[in-house]
This record gives structure tokens, sequence and C-alpha cells, in this order.
């Protein structure tokens, strides 16, 4: 069976859209549909329920998902393995990061971990969280690092990947000062439809900010505009657009020099941990040792 045809499904099942998923996969939506439909004649079941209106799995398709990217995730393991036989493994790690961490913690901690001679060539993807995991699901990376909420759904399918705690972060509600260097919006003070700064659902913080919300009870907000980037929150919200939760990794300078402060007390952040997720699956001998530095460093 052509490998391809699983990696197209597996868009396909991520995606739930037939012009979403053939875009990503650089196909047209017949050609894409054709190549759908080519897999499940090989496999005699429909996989996929088509609508006017919606994509669904059909119990097939759910079934079959999971032992997919097992067999994606396997055959670019076993290609390392066969390429650290021959002799031809070449030093690099392949990790990704949301563009949240990548350019604030990310290089920090890899210094604690290891120096530049242990890390070897790194090749590290900031990227959005949704297409992080996609990364992970595929093996085009071999370790992601992101944050991971105190309630909520599992980042990645725990039957595939584990993760290890790397550090301390938290969600602060921050906004532009008054000319008294007082915040505009309180959170304490009980006023409604206060502007909010939101992330977009391919953001992982909005994952996470949900989830807790669900649980705890969301603020008085109203959506004023949203970004899928913490740094082009950030940004709004010294311009005084509204209140944003922002990672304190993140915006701990600017609450240093007063361009953002505190909209409630201390006790109103969501303590979140940044963490890094690996496959269960053995990785080159080059990346198990750097698994081992990771597990031994500690949490920032």
């Amino acid at each position: 069976m052509d490998l391809a045809l699983l990696e197209d499904f597996l868009e396909l099942a991520r995606e739930m859209n037939f012009s979403r998923a053939a875009e990503n996969r650089n196909l047209t939506q017949p050609a894409f549909s054709r190549r759908i439909r080519t897999l499940e004649s090989a496999i005699q079941t429909p996989l996929v329920v088509r609508t006017t209106r919606q994509v669904a799995l059909t119990p097939a398709g759910k079934a079959f998902q999971s032992r997919a990217e097992v067999i994606v995730r396997l055959l670019s393991d076993a290609r390392l393995e066969a390429l650290e036989a021959a002799g031809q493994a070449k030093r690099f790690l392949n990790l990704a990061a949301t563009h949240a961490l990548s350019y604030t913690f990310v290089p920090r901690w890899l210094m604690q971990v290891a120096g530049p001679g242990e890390v070897g060539t790194l090749n590290m993807v900031s990227d959005t969280h949704r297409q992080c995991t996609r990364l992970m699901e595929s093996g085009d990376v071999n370790f992601f690092i992101c944050h991971r909420g105190p309630v909520g759904p599992s980042v990645l399918p725990e039957r595939q990947f584990t993760y290890h705690t790397i550090g301390r972060d938290s969600l602060v509600p921050l906004c532009a000062p008054d000319s008294g260097g007082h915040p505009i919006w309180n959170l304490e003070a009980g006023l409604p439809d206060i502007p909010f700064i939101s992330y977009a659902a391919a953001s992982g913080l909005h994952t996470i900010l949900e989830s807790y919300w669900a649980v705890y009870g969301r603020p008085p907000f109203h959506v004023a505009m949203s970004s899928v980037l913490a740094s082009a929150n950030l940004e709004m919200a010294k311009e005084g657009q509204g209140v944003a939760f922002l990672p304190l990794s993140l915006a701990e300078p600017e609450l240093s020099r007063g361009s953002l402060v505190r909209c409630a007390r201390k006790d109103s952040d969501i303590l979140v941990e940044v963490v890094i997720y690996r496959p269960r699956s053995r990785l080159s001998a080059h990346s198990e040792v750097f698994w081992q530095k990771t597990v031994s460093a500690g949490v920032m």
C-alpha cells in the first residue's frame, strides 16, 4: 500500500474537510478524493462519511486512524534505524516548538540541557500548536515543546507519545495601563463586557484557556479580536485593545517596563507546564541520548 495514501487519510481525519486537507497535501480536491477512495478500496470498507455539509469518520475509519498513525511513525523510525545501521545517520535533532516558546524559553532551555556540540545539527520548527502536532504524528519531528494546561485533553495520543515536564509558566491577564499606571480594565471590578484578545483555534493556548474556563467559569469577556500568535496578542494588549492572557515567560519584560500591567491578583493566573513530547517508540541513538539529558536536567 502506498504510504502517501495513509498520510492523505490522516490529514483528512485531522481537518475533517476535503478542501483543506487537499490543499495541505498539495493536491486538487478531485485528485485527493480519488486517493481516499483508492484507500477505501484497498481496505475494502468505507472510512469516511461524506455529506454536503460535513465529513465524519466511519467506525472503521476511527479504528483505522490510530493504526495508520502508528504505521507512518514506525516507517519513519525504521528509516532512521537503517541509516544508523549503515553508519549514515547524522547527529541531528528534529524539534518543533510553539511560537510562544520558541523565541524565549526554548533557546535558554537547550543551553541548559546540552551545549551546541551535544545537540548536533538542530532543525527547529516554530509553528502553531496544530501544525506542530501534525509534524509529530507524521514523524517529521521527534520532539515537540509546548504548554500543557491543568485541565483538558491530552495534546497527543498517550498510547503513542509520552512527555516530560521541563518548565513552569503561567497565563497572566494583562492589559495596557492608564495614565496613572493602573490597568484600563480590572477583572475584579465585576464590570461586564470587557474586550478580550483571544487565541485562534490553531493555538494550543486557546485550548488551554477554553478547557480551564469550562471547569472554573469564564470571565465577563467579549472577544474583540484574535490571533494565533501570543506575540501578536501581546502587541495588541500594549496598544490598549483589550485584555490578553499571556505566557509570563513571554510578557515578563513588558511587565518590568510597565507597558503591560496585571488586570487581577496573582491568584487569577492560570498555572501551566512547559512539556516536551516524544514518541514511545525508540529513536535514533543521538535522540535517545538527548532525551536522557532532558530527563536528567530537571525543571526550569
